[in-house]
């Protein structure tokens, strides 16, 4: 007979992730490859440490479903919660013996509830792993929209800069013809510097992308590579949905829920079975135990329907701010025959003219920023395992 093992808990963290739009890639920094050398001497990346690693040729990009699988086969969780269910199988079958054996009714009611509390674990674990494995898809998704925010940011940031520069010369001139006071232009200064400074910055910081995405990952976390994160659509949710997705939050499809479930049908069975002759408790500590179980269910019910419902309203909110970046920029190229026409004519200078095509650039990033924010909304909005 194999010796009770003690079965540990794992918590899940709920992580709230957020996608940073104005970041900026470090596309000039030298790469650290996932051998954690800065160069490639095949062509094909290194394969280190333990597992498997996606096998990155030079030049290719790491996609969503390689960085799922490597993070899945390395995931400490749902190792300790497969771990977990072999111990509550044992244990079960230490139960099944203990059960048929046992004589006294003390001993069989609490052996009854002890085998139904293990078949509720093995269930719970089961269900975890599944959810971890959303969880895991949903950070890579969440990681990999943030490096190509950054690096689509980095991609016009240079353009920025020209322009800034050649306002800067504006503003000098300008000093010196006294069109403009020293403060003001001390002013303008200031600004300009602090852009130059601040592209560096970024650009040294890069690797704070590239860092959860790894430990995600088990990789070494200095390890930087192109990620592929494929055709993400922008579809507005429907405004009829809300009460629907209340309900399945708060059904048995969220996992917390279930497992909450399972906690008030166990204790109701131990109320059921319950005698005042045999238990060490009363049936009033056992009744409240149940009324705890019902309790905590239903108020974490009452949780999830106002997460959400604020949800609902990030979402929408979202939707507003992308229809209203569209329209800035469905106005600016249907007027950009205009401007440039009227510099053909002369009537705008030519940094009038490249400051028009940054703003429209500008907002066609962050136009892919919203896209992906809303798409990571809306997972949450579908999946209320990922809430």
């Amino acid at each position: 007979m194999k010796r009770n093992k003690l079965i540990s808990g794992v918590l899940i963290l709920t992580l709230s992730l957020t996608v940073f739009t104005n970041s900026v890639y470090a596309g000039t920094k030298g790469k650290v490859y996932i051998d954690g050398t800065s160069s490639s001497s095949s062509s094909s990346v290194t394969k280190v440490g333990t597992g498997s690693y996606p096998s990155l040729a030079e030049g290719e990009a790491m996609t969503v479903d390689m960085a799922v699988e490597r993070a899945i086969d390395q995931s400490s969780t749902i190792k300790s919660y497969e771990d977990n269910i072999e111990i509550a199988e044992d244990n079960l079958d230490d139960l099944r013996i203990y059960r048929r054996l046992a004589e006294e009714y003390a001993e069989v009611t609490n052996y009854a509830v002890s085998y139904k509390s293990q078949e509720a674990a093995i269930e719970t674990y089961k269900d975890r792993i599944e959810v971890e494995k959303q969880s895991i898809r949903y950070q890579a998704i969440s990681y990999f929209a943030n490096i190509i925010n950054a690096q689509n940011s980095l991609a016009i940031y240079d353009e920025y800069l020209d322009i800034e520069t050649r306002n800067l010369e504006i503003y000098k001139k300008q000093l010196e013809l006294g069109l403009i006071s020293q403060t003001a232009y001390d002013s303008y200064l200031d600004s300009y510097n602090t852009a130059v400074t601040s592209k560096t910055s970024l650009q040294n910081s890069i690797d704070s992308y590239y860092t959860p995405l790894n430990t995600l990952m088990s990789y070494n976390v200095a390890a930087v590579y192109d990620v592929d994160l494929g055709d993400i659509e922008y579809e507005p949710i429907s405004r009829a949905t809300l009460e629907e997705h209340i309900a399945l939050a708060t059904s048995s499809s969220n996992i917390n829920i279930a497992v909450l479930q399972r906690n008030v049908d166990i204790a109701q069975y131990t109320l059921d079975l319950h005698s005042e002759l045999y238990s060490s408790q009363t049936r009033l500590e056992v009744t409240s135990d149940l009324y705890s179980a019902t309790s905590t269910f239903n108020d974490t019910k009452l949780t999830y329907e106002g997460t959400i419902k604020t949800l609902y309203q990030s979402i929408v909110e979202s939707e507003e701010n992308h229809d209203d970046l569209v329209s800035q920029l469905n106005t600016l190229n249907n007027t950009m025959s205009v401007y440039e026409k009227q510099y053909e004519l002369g009537q705008i200078t030519e940094l009038q003219l490249d400051t028009y095509h940054y703003t429209v650039k500008s907002l066609e990033n962050q136009i892919e920023a919203a896209v992906y924010s809303h798409y990571l909304l809306v997972q949450q909005y579908d999946n209320p395992n990922l809430l």
